[in-house]
């Protein structure tokens, strides 16, 4: 909580706070507060009388940070993060604290991995014995997404975050991406010392969510999956150099995909949406796809362990609490012998990041000037987004651990 106090009874102050992020990116926010009759305000509970957000919220001057400047530096996503928060009567600073927050704990090595063709990082507890251990996969974004995955380590696991494509050797797009590699990864972790090798647990997000829920269906070494704006359907690869290809193959064989018709006003409103400059959303279109789409359900029946599947109601880049249904139900019909649940956040939308960080920016850019819709609202997705992280947590310690 972050509480000020010895002003003036009733004193009107700002609050303000800034960070400058480890992309380059600088943010801020603030809040305006009316002290109480003790000249004391605490966050968590104080209205504001204005500001970046409008409700009593301990974090939300982290979460309703919005972006002033960008200077490119050199990425460093794991090095600590300082917020300035300033307490301000009109132009005169009253006080002024820096509070830090760390992606990674300091008894976490973090270890790059470039063996058997595997391109990731690995979060171990060196000083530790074998420990549950936890795939972390990226989305359609490519490349390699550290940290959820230091984070996650943060809390008493090993974690490998693993590239998949749009990195070094690996395939430049998301098409037809052999599970051989995912495969590779499970064999990786079960010949380290440091890994239990009978407790693996899975997460992923957006596409690294299906490719979870898909490889966890294959594999049965992995005993956990988690899945951020899943889906239970199998969908076609992205790529510039191809449309209406596969996304994923095994053995040389690639998987069905939903592909179905798509009604001409869902085309005609992206179009619409491209020509004007509005940001695009693919929620329909992913939605027509998987219609009657059968043979691209993925066969979540066969995992070997529990499922936790975390939704936006208003996810706009596809429809990611529909998807997560369809797996649910289809566990249901099987009769399925572990634990599964799906979380769903009625007014979140597709993004689920680390707690506490900005969530004021609802679209990106697509390229070409175009950008993409990712739904929700700033603070429906902070507060889904720190449940969330929750939840994961209390799920890998509840089904990987002893404790």
């Amino acid at each position: 909580e972050i509480q000020i106090s010895n002003l003036p009874p009733h004193q009107v102050v700002t609050v303000q706070a800034k960070l400058r992020d480890n992309l380059g990116t600088s943010w801020q926010s603030f809040a305006e507060f009316k002290s109480d009759s003790k000249g004391e305000i605490n966050l968590a509970k104080a209205q504001p009388l204005s500001g970046t957000y409008s409700a009593p919220d301990a974090m939300g001057l982290f979460w309703s940070m919005i972006p002033l400047t960008y200077e490119p530096k050199r990425k460093t996503p794991l090095q600590p993060l300082e917020t300035k928060i300033t307490v301000m009567k009109e132009h005169e600073i009253l006080a002024t604290h820096s509070v830090t927050r760390h992606v990674v704990s300091p008894a976490v090595d973090r270890i790059p991995v470039r063996e058997r063709g595997l391109i990731g990082t690995f979060f171990c507890h060196s000083k530790s014995g074998p420990l549950p251990t936890i795939i972390v996969l990226g989305g359609s974004e490519g490349g390699l997404r550290e940290s959820n995955a230091a984070l996650l380590a943060s809390y008493g696991f090993n974690t490998l975050a693993l590239a998949y494509f749009g990195m070094e050797d690996l395939p430049k797009e998301l098409i037809d991406i052999p599970l051989d590699y995912i495969e590779k990864a499970i064999d990786w972790l079960t010949d380290h010392p440091k890994v239990d090798d009978t407790r693996i647990g899975l997460m992923g997000t957006s596409r690294g969510g299906e490719l979870a829920l898909l490889s966890a269906s294959i594999f049965p070494s992995i005993k956990a999956v988690v899945g951020f704006v899943p889906s239970g359907v199998i969908y076609p690869g992205i790529g510039q150099s191809a449309i209406g290809v596969p996304s994923w193959q095994f053995k040389g064989k690639s998987f069905p995909f939903a592909y179905g018709e798509v009604p001409k006003e869902v085309g005609e409103e992206i179009q619409q949406a491209k020509q004007s400059g509005k940001p695009i959303s693919w929620r329909k279109t992913y939605h027509f796809w998987a219609v009657g789409e059968k043979e691209a359900e993925i066969e979540v029946e066969n995992i070997k362990g529990p499922v936790l599947l975390i939704s936006g109601g208003d996810d706009q880049l596809w429809p990611s609490d529909v998807l997560s249904e369809k797996v649910i139900t289809r566990l249901k019909e099987h009769n399925h012998p572990y634990d599964y649940e799906h979380i769903n956040y009625p007014e979140a939308g597709h993004s689920f990041g680390p707690p506490g960080l900005p969530t004021t920016q609802l679209v990106l850019p697509y390229g070409n000037g175009m950008q993409l819709l990712f739904g929700g609202n700033p603070t429906d997705n902070a507060h889904a987004q720190f449940d969330a992280w929750q939840r994961v947590k209390v799920f890998f310690d509840q089904h990987l651990t002893d404790s």
